[in-house]
């Protein structure tokens, strides 16, 4: 490593993760993020790191001397994994600070939705506060059941942060069992049929796969009990939105909030667009885990984790078979470390 190691990032970064890499690498930044500026600043480039810019077989092609990208985010999909792989190339995220605002979104979703945030809004501007004598009557957390779908680092922060607020029971669904999460926040393992059965708020945390596309879909959410709530700030294609809406539609008890779509930007006639008039619906623009302080410190732990890999040939987040994985994973959270 040293300044002849080139360093490429997609957007500008912010300047406390320029420091991080200044004088240990070359940085070049794309001022104009555009297609034929990747393309020719690639081809010089030993290390990406990628915002939301498509990064496709093709331009990892032209990368002769890449050997790593790192995502500033924890989603990859503007991200050609395989293409990588097939070229050597180890591809890492960066989900740790993101997870932290995203499952904060989550409760505030959960709050918005039981309380009647923004209906109440609506009902104290148009006047019909003045004129109705409806009273905007809200749902307590304390004492129900949190169904989360995806225990990784999202759903360990919001199980965390919703067991402070008092939910009696949390049933979880992971691909494998996690135990610390059982232990330290009293979580139980559970399938999808009974998650769905039994919880009054169901959130999914899932990234998007082959194996997660469209695995929520009408025969699961028709089974959801009186009153539940249905959360989805993992991946829009993880949820099949056309069975979403008209389960909606046929049970007037049912209740949604959604920040991930299938198709983003959400198409303004879209039958979900459509039901948020109804006051059961609440529908964010995919931007749970955009804040100021998400955005720092997720790209300086991206600057951090490219000198890590320099120094080492390994990454703490690897993503495909061609990453070593790094054994000294930052620690963030305390406890609640090993349960993710």
């Amino acid at each position: 490593m040293g300044p002849s190691t080139v360093v490429l990032s997609t957007h500008r970064l912010p300047d406390e993760a320029v420091e991080v890499l200044k004088g240990r690498v070359d940085l070049e930044v794309l001022r104009e993020p555009s297609r034929s500026m990747l393309e020719e600043a690639i081809e010089r480039a030993d290390v990406l790191i990628a915002g939301f810019m498509g990064i496709d077989g093709e331009v990892i092609a032209r990368g002769r001397r890449l050997k790593l990208i790192v995502a500033r985010s924890s989603g990859v999909d503007h991200i050609d994994v395989e293409a990588a792989e097939r070229r050597g190339v180890c591809v890492a995220n960066q989900p740790e600070a993101i997870a932290e605002a995203v499952s904060e979104h989550v409760v505030g979703l959960i709050l918005a939705s039981y309380r009647r945030i923004v209906e109440g809004n609506q009902y104290t501007v148009t006047g019909e506060w003045y004129s109705s004598r409806r009273f905007l009557r809200g749902v307590t957390v304390r004492g129900k059941v949190l169904g989360i779908v995806g225990m990784g680092r999202i759903g360990v922060l919001t199980a965390y942060k919703m067991r402070m607020l008092g939910v009696s029971r949390i049933i979880y669904y992971s691909r494998r069992r996690k135990r610390e999460v059982e232990q330290l926040l009293h979580a139980e393992p559970g399938s999808l049929e009974r998650i769905f059965r039994e919880a009054h708020i169901i959130v999914i945390a899932l990234p998007y796969t082959r194996e997660t596309r469209g695995l929520i879909g009408y025969n699961l959410l028709s089974t959801m009990r009186p009153g539940a709530l249905f959360i989805n700030v993992g991946r829009g294609p993880v949820v099949d939105e056309e069975a979403l809406a008209k389960v909606l539609a046929e049970r007037e008890d049912l209740r949604a909030a959604l920040d991930v779509y299938a198709s983003e930007p959400l198409p303004p006639d879209s039958p979900l667009a459509r039901l948020s008039g109804t006051g059961r619906v609440i529908l964010t623009p995919h931007h749970a885990g955009g804040t100021d302080a998400s955005l720092v410190e997720t790209s300086i732990l991206a600057a951090r984790q490219v000198l890590h890999f320099l120094e080492t040939g390994s990454v703490w987040n690897p993503v495909n078979s061609a990453c070593r994985e790094a054994t000294d994973v930052p620690g963030l959270w305390g406890p609640l470390d090993r349960a993710i």
